[in-house]
């Protein structure tokens, strides 16, 4: 027999750590199981034909909000084409509605609800007929169809997490290269925040440390590039999570020891930086630079907003040890902000935002409530006067906290928010145009209702020149505001994050006659090098200057921050060898020694 473990990925760098813990679980006595992994952009005729040629006996799908519509479909279809083939459903979007979910499509056959690590293989080596197997009705949290209609077995829950065997084997990597890792040192939350399904289990079950040191340091030499923990709060343990933070430190070191080299690998993590302390602190701030992504739910600074989901944060805490981990500089930091929440109308929202944004993350992702199968606010959406949409992913359309129309406002400053801010390629434009405004979200929305003025439904233009152009009509407007100094701080901006050559002509500069060598005479000084350009000593002018850049400014840097300065000129030196690992710009220099 041969069985299909088929994911649909949001997107192509994604990857599928479930699929690949059922294979992983499955023994000879199941037969052939491969994984195939799609994206839910790829053409749908194309993803049946690929499956269809495999001619499987068995097709198992993981369901989540991001695909399911997809998955259904697909489904539909390959029972046209392959009327004997057997489809099995799991995931949380089948989770918490098996039975009616099997009851309403006659092309599904079994849907295994909650963990299905140990009951997949039962199943699987029932439908192959292995002697002594078990019937559906013991597997551990199957729902199937009987005599008597639709049946759900109660969901087990595996206690003794390293019993599940390792998912990353060769085929997996091979499989995944290039892309992200996702891997988990423990499951569960001890936290029961009403809108997030990890409420709907309790406690928080681990992997041994012993496996999990072994499996990190497997990645390691593996060349993984990314391995992103999926444990929804990774700090919960401090002693384990000090552990394992010490793990990746001394491998990354050891690494770069034997290799000469910095191994090109970053450790992603959801925390809780309000659980912090100084001894935790300390040691992220040893990290080497880029090696450690946190990821922070703030969600709402609003106090009745937290105590209404059930959330317990230390606010001012949080606050506190996040701007200790942006001055070490060495971490990328992303903060998660949810729009939508009990008692937060959109004032409030506006403080939350403003408060966060302060805090100058690298990346402040705006994101709005789901309303997702089995959690308690999903029970509780009438005593807020909530609407949301019926089909996936279940998200708010208002509440009696807030209206449609704001909750569109909302939307637009969320991109907005993702191709300026986050992105990383407008930082000084931004800090200057925020002088301008009472607040961070202040600009925001005003810079939305302008381009939605504009007719263009507030689509923001796909290629960079056009965000740049947006930004600088938008500046235009802006009562105070300096155009030349926009410009200035643009063309650094650029520079700084895409270099210098595909400059809008708009940005352009004006180097005057003999800059040209000006710049080839500071090169060709050894003293110069070694001062400004260090990685480039003992190599010649010509070679170092393909790869930095000189650019005179109207600015001013004498106080840390670029200010605008249009009677002073200073020359800026891009180096273009490597990116930030922390911020992903170019680095820049004012030498004091350049002689126009």
């Amino acid at each position: 027999m041969k069985t299909l473990i088929i994911a649909l990925n949001s997107k192509y760098i994604h990857s599928a750590l479930g699929a690949w813990y059922l294979k992983a679980s499955c023994g000879s006595e199941c037969g052939e199981v491969k994984v195939l992994e799609y994206t839910i952009n790829d053409d749908s005729g194309a993803i049946l034909s690929s499956i269809y040629r495999e001619r499987p006996d068995v097709a198992a799908f993981s369901c989540h909000i991001w695909n399911i519509r997809q998955v259904l479909g697909l489904v539909s279809n390959l029972k046209k084409v392959l009327p004997g083939l057997i489809i099995v459903l799991g995931g949380p979007e089948v989770s918490y509605d098996s039975r009616e979910t099997l009851a309403a499509n006659n092309d599904i056959d079994y849907i295994i609800a909650g963990e299905g690590e140990a009951a997949f293989p039962k199943l699987i080596a029932c439908l192959n007929g292995v002697k002594d197997s078990p019937s559906p009705e013991a597997i551990e949290g199957l729902c199937f169809r009987s005599l008597g209609g639709t049946c759900l077995n109660v969901p087990g829950f595996i206690r003794e997490l390293d019993s599940i065997p390792s998912p990353y084997t060769a085929e997996m990597l091979e499989a995944l290269s290039g892309r992200i890792v996702y891997f988990e040192s423990s499951r569960g939350c001890p936290f029961s925040c009403s809108y997030c399904l990890s409420s709907t289990f309790e406690g928080v079950r681990y992997f041994s440390l012993e496996r999990v040191r072994r499996e990190l340091t497997m990645l390691f030499g593996a060349g993984v590039r990314q391995v992103k923990f999926v444990d929804r709060t990774f700090n919960c343990s401090k002693a384990r999570a000090m552990e394992i933070f010490r793990h990746i430190i001394g491998l990354y070191r050891l690494r770069t020891d034997e290799e000469g080299g910095r191994p090109e690998i970053n450790f992603h993590f959801e925390a809780a930086a309000d659980l912090f302390d100084d001894e935790m602190l300390e040691l992220l701030a040893q990290a080497p630079t880029g090696l450690i992504q946190l990821e922070i739910g703030v969600q709402t600074v609003n106090a009745a907003a937290l105590e209404a989901i059930d959330r317990r944060t230390d606010t001012e805490r949080l606050c506190r040890n996040v701007r200790k981990l942006r001055e070490a500089g060495n971490i990328n930091l992303h903060l998660d902000l949810i729009a939508g929440l009990p008692l937060e109308d959109f004032a409030s929202f506006r403080t939350s935002f403003d408060a966060v944004y302060r805090l100058s993350p690298h990346q402040l992702q705006l994101g709005f409530l789901k309303l997702l199968k089995g959690t308690r606010i999903r029970r509780q959406a009438d005593s807020h006067g909530y609407a949301y949409t019926d089909c996936p992913p279940y998200e708010i359309l208002f509440s009696k906290y807030m209206s449609y129309a704001e909750i569109i406002e909302l939307k637009g400053i969320e991109g907005l928010l993702d191709r300026y801010n986050n992105s990383g390629r407008f930082g000084n434009t931004l800090r200057y145009l925020l002088r301008f405004f009472t607040s961070p979200f202040d600009f925001y929305l005003a810079f939305f209702r302008f381009n939605l003025s504009k007719g263009s439904a507030a689509r923001l233009p796909a290629a960079l020149k056009g965000l740049y152009a947006l930004l600088s009509e938008f500046a235009e407007g802006v009562p105070g505001c300096d155009a030349a100094a926009v410009k200035e701080f643009m063309r650094l901006d650029f520079l700084a994050s895409e270099g210098p050559g595909a400059m809008p002509a708009a940005l352009a500069g004006q180097a005057g006659e003999g800059f040209r060598d000006s710049c080839f005479a500071f090169l060709k000084n050894e003293e110069n090098v070694k001062r400004w350009l260090p990685g480039f000593a003992g190599i010649p002018a010509k070679a170092i200057y393909k790869k930095v850049h000189f650019e005179i400014f109207n600015l001013d840097f004498s106080s840390g921050a670029p200010g605008y300065a249009p009677d002073r000129q200073t020359v800026l030196l891009f180096d273009y060898s490597a990116r930030d690992r922390v911020s992903g710009l170019y680095g820049y220099s004012a030498p004091d020694t350049f002689l126009p």
